[in-house]
């Protein structure tokens, strides 16, 4: 429970006795919590050097009140905290413009540590969107009861050959538990993970099967962009899945091929007529999908939804 004060296990119990017994010797708290004289010494003496109780020359100790102890330490430790993070953007500046940036906007991490160290760096440290493409076969795990935050938005496309893997609709279903926005796609164009759109972890090769030969770590502001513009992309096309109480079913594409095409013909500045025309439909029909288009994008006007196509990637630029 104190471990976040750097308090350990066996301090905390000795602690906790001496809150119970309000004072007491090395050798009491000893005899009471069965542990030898030294380590209680030892826990007693640190209790003393943090503020949580007093020693006296008899070699009583006696424990502070928890909301005068306790309270000043979490003050001490949240002053010392806002100091590091008043220092986080100037360290952040010497790393950019130090020896790592001489290999760039892409990182190459080879090892297994590097890889989980950057990888819970970057889910626990989302602060607003993280974006993930899976499909087989599996190299990382990600278990939504280690990485959730409530005030994350997850988004999650599958490809549907990962159905067939054992662990896949169970995953699924846990991430729509939590709220995640999971889709399918017939294909992806290879998995990925993307943070806050600032960084991109992805492997190296397509179809990688292990660490090995590593992953790409992409922190370059036009990279980034692109492959999130990719994401996008897929998402929009991707089928939304759903958690009922037959388990999980598909819903409806937002964004299909026909789609993208009526929006490059508005764009290029073709009246709903000539588009109509050139798909093969009616006039109406354009219009209904425009309006469909349109409350899926939550746009209010064409000009917005044209923007929005363009910014999600949906259309090429």
């Amino acid at each position: 429970m104190l471990n976040g004060l750097g308090i350990s296990e066996q301090e905390e119990a000795v602690y906790v006795e001496l809150l119970r017994r309000r004072q007491a010797t090395a050798g009491d708290a000893a005899k009471v919590l069965d542990m030898p004289i030294p380590v209680v010494t030892a826990a007693l003496a640190r209790l003393v050097a943090l503020g949580l109780a007093t020693r006296d020359h008899s070699g009583m100790h006696v424990v502070v009140p928890p909301d005068i102890g306790l309270g000043t330490l979490i003050a001490q430790r949240q002053a010392a905290l806002q100091q590091v993070q008043g220092a986080l953007a100037d360290l952040a500046e010497v790393y950019r413009t130090g020896a790592a940036a001489t290999a760039g906007e892409v990182e190459v991490l080879t090892t297994p540590e590097q890889v989980t160290t950057w990888l819970n760096i970057m889910e626990r440290g989302a602060k607003r969107e993280v974006l993930n493409l899976f499909r087989l076969p599996y190299v990382l795990d990600v278990d939504p009861d280690d990485s959730t935050n409530a005030q994350v938005s997850y988004r999650y496309v599958y490809e549907r050959a990962a159905l067939d893997h054992p662990r896949t609709p169970a995953g699924i279903g846990k991430f729509l538990k939590r709220g995640f926005g999971v889709r399918i796609a017939p294909e992806l164009p290879g998995k990925m993970i993307i943070v806050d759109r600032e960084a991109v972890l992805l492997p190296t090769l397509p179809d990688q099967t292990s660490v090995h030969p590593g992953f790409l770590l992409v922190r370059g502001q036009a990279l980034v962009h692109m492959l999130v513009a990719l994401f996008e992309r897929v998402w929009q096309a991707a089928t939304p899945l759903q958690l009922t109480a037959a388990g999980i079913t598909e819903g409806v594409p937002a964004w299909d091929d026909v789609d993208v095409t009526l929006m490059t013909y508005l764009l290029s500045g073709m009246p709903d007529k000539m588009v109509a025309s050139r798909l093969g439909t009616s006039e109406r029909t354009v219009q209904r999908r425009i309006r469909r288009l349109m409350k899926l994008a939550g746009t209010h006007s064409r000009m917005q939804l044209a923007w929005y196509a363009a910014q999600s990637g949906m259309i090429p630029m």
